[in-house]
């Protein structure tokens, strides 16, 4: 069963065409004209290698990794939450820096793997529908904002380049949710007044919903579930390891986390974290089950005892209870309703353009979604993430970005195997559950567009195909030094 699954893994990860593509973009025509810029200018300043330009482009990719660093770190900043183009520039100025660095003589490389193919493919796609669209000006925005977002997943793949500069990354990132899950506590304490309606009165009793410095319930919801992935798995990790220390500094931080979560009184947020911490512990459970037998009585035990805990949490909080229960209200839900139906708006927008969609960006859909919508229910987007995908740029977009997601699983899992990664197995595992919790978040909501969820998502993409390529050359050259001796 597991050679079956390592198999499937390794076949969806699409790691056997990474080579295959190096070699390919080294042999093409297209290849080779858009690597000549970059080519030349290398070889120009090579040749003033005496004058320290290699150290000079070595340290703007270092400050490229610093930029991005922070920039993760900080996106629990109120300004990110209203102006997103500061966002947009610092990734931009991060790229720069280490692409700047390279064609200087830098001494860090960026890996090709096959994903990066995938992704190119994606934004290619995009862009057909952006220039397809009869929404022209509109869609252009959106590709702007695609344009960002996939230069920043090469950034991520390129400055991640050492286990220790992912973990620093993912410290970042789990740092800066915490500041935004700890004032978020502090609004819950405080009663905080909503900024908007969210609940539906006639269902459900009014509750304080934390935003924190986000101001949207759902997009901190979104924007914590991963981070409580990734807590856990370094919570995970410590224990592995028998630091003992770092346990205790981990586990009230994932804790937190969580609370914080489960205030924001989100419903995809609820399905999201649910779906991620199922996820690492079945992940956690399977390791232990196979590579410490004598726990086997204690992961039964957790997995009857941790779906009672859950399940007593909500019925014992009537605030959750409610909202739990108006999951499942159906029509009844005000919520839900709307949802609905911009569900069955959205999907004969699909039908009518499933081939390239109606353009790229949320302006593109709005201007279309107003041919198809029920007049009381004007929408920003569909609310699930694949329906989007879909509208905006067609059928072959969704496929492709299927691909793309079952591709980095696919990676994760290899990862996590590979007998020479060591600890930061932990660090794949909490990445793969933290894109299980964005995903299923994703069905039913469509923050995961808005930068403090996007950047995370690329950000676990580009960090888990690095990891993963550095893993598997490690286990080759392994390899090889046994056949040797």
């Amino acid at each position: 069963m597991t050679q079956l699954l390592d198999s499937i893994a390794c076949l969806v990860s699409l790691k056997s065409q990474d080579d295959k593509l190096k070699n390919a973009l080294q042999e093409s025509i297209s290849g080779n004209v858009i690597a000549w810029p970059f080519r030349f200018l290398s070889k120009s300043f090579a040749k003033l290698e005496k004058a320290g330009l290699a150290k000079f482009g070595t340290l703007m990719q270092n400050l490229a990794f610093i930029v991005t660093a922070l920039m993760i770190f900080s996106l629990w900043l109120p300004v990110f939450a209203s102006d997103k183009e500061i966002l947009a520039i610092i990734s931009l100025l991060s790229l720069f820096l280490f692409v700047g660095g390279s064609i200087l003589g830098g001494s860090q490389k960026r890996q090709i793997s096959a994903i990066d193919a995938v992704v190119v493919f994606f934004f290619g796609i995009n862009v057909v529908a952006a220039f397809a669209s009869r929404y022209f000006e509109p869609s252009l925005k959106g590709l702007a904002k695609l344009v960002i977002y996939v230069s920043s997943y090469f950034l991520f793949s390129a400055v991640a380049n050492t286990p220790k500069r992912r973990l620093i990354l993912m410290i970042a990132a789990v740092a800066g949710g915490l500041i935004a899950a700890i004032y978020g506590l502090y609004q819950y304490k405080i009663g905080v007044a909503p900024l908007a309606t969210w609940e539906d009165p006639s269902v459900e009793s009014q509750a304080t919903r934390i935003y924190s410095t986000l101001g949207n319930p759902n997009l901190l919801a979104g924007y914590l579930i991963p981070l409580v992935s990734i807590s856990g798995s370094m919570l995970i990790a410590s224990i592995d390891a028998r630091r003992w220390i770092f346990s205790i500094i981990t586990a009230p931080v994932c804790l937190t986390l969580i609370a914080a979560t489960l205030l924001t009184g989100s419903r995809g947020g609820f399905m999201g974290i649910a779906m991620a911490l199922a996820t690492l512990f079945l992940i956690s459970s399977g390791w232990c089950w196979r590579k410490y037998p004598k726990t086997r009585p204690v992961v039964i035990s957790l997995a009857i005892v941790l779906p009672l805990i859950a399940g007593a949490c909500v019925f014992l909080v009537p605030s959750m209870q409610q909202r739990v229960v108006s999951i499942f209200a159906g029509w009844q839900h005000s919520s839900n309703a709307f949802r609905l139906h911009v569900y069955e708006s959205s999907m004969h927008m699909l039908k009518d353009n499933w081939w390239i969609g109606v353009g790229t960006g949320n302006q593109a859909f709005r201007m279309a979604y107003g041919l198809y919508m029920n007049s009381r229910f004007d929408a920003l987007g569909t609310y699930c993430v694949p329906l989007e995908i879909a509208v905006e740029a067609g059928i072959f977009a969704l496929t492709t970005f299927a691909v793309f997601f079952v591709a980095l699983l696919g990676r994760a899992h290899s990862a996590f195997y590979n007998k020479t990664i060591g600890w930061e197995r932990w660090l794949c595992a909490g990445m793969a559950s933290a894109l299980f919790g964005i995903a299923a978040m994703g069905f039913v909501d469509t923050v995961f567009y808005r930068p403090q969820v996007h950047f995370i998502f690329w950000l676990l993409a580009g960090t888990l195909v690095t990891a993963s390529i550095q893993s598997s050359a490690q286990k080759r050259g392994d390899d090889s030094n046994e056949v040797g001796s």
